[in-house]
């Protein structure tokens, strides 16, 4: 091919991509001046802002905002019924570790499967140490309330708590205690 050829082949192909260039802007700039022309919207009122209210801190009696929640201490009052005249927990079997704990502290973190197929669950006890993780399974206890862990699936542990009625007298109430994600590891 002739040398000469070559820049006014590249010359043309030039003028013709800036040709097209100036089609595109000009319809660009047709868009903008027909936004520019359109009335504009006022913007939507702004919701009201909640009113705070500031609670009187009393460091005699309140916990320290900067500590840990400790486990909750439960006084368990012995009934004048006979437990076969309504329904008890078994208060004579071994507490689990996970039951010094209120199920408002517990955070499940996830599941995993055993070498024989068996389901478990890891359960984030919020503090540090040896217990900050712990795993379960159906037929552990968890919670202050003698919860019994009757089912685990991916997504939520089913617990079945006794509720005192306060006539020493119990009866049993289903919770559920789900998975909890979170965007960053909670140390």
């Amino acid at each position: 091919m002739n040398s000469k050829l070559i820049p006014a082949v590249l010359l043309s192909v030039s003028a013709m991509l800036l040709v097209g260039c100036e089609a595109v802007d000009h319809n660009l700039q047709e868009y903008v001046r027909n936004s520019l022309n359109q009335p504009t919207q006022p913007p939507e009122p702004l919701p009201e802002p909640v009113k705070f209210e500031a609670m009187p801190f009393e460091p005699q009696t309140d916990r320290s905002p900067f500590s840990l929640p400790k486990p909750e201490n439960i006084v368990v009052v012995q009934s004048s019924k006979k437990s076969s005249d309504c329904l008890q927990p078994d208060l004579s079997r071994p507490k689990d570790l996970l039951e010094q704990f209120s199920l408002d502290n517990l955070s499940m973190r996830g599941t995993f499967r055993d070498a024989a197929g068996k389901l478990w669950a890891l359960i984030n006890t919020g503090s540090s140490g040896s217990i900050e993780h712990q795993k379960v399974t159906v037929g552990n206890y968890i919670g202050l309330n003698h919860g019994k862990i009757t089912a685990i699936s991916p997504n939520a542990i089913e617990v079945e708590e006794y509720i005192g009625k306060g006539d020493g007298c119990y009866e049993l109430k289903p919770t559920q205690l789900e998975l909890s994600v979170s965007s960053s590891y909670d140390k």
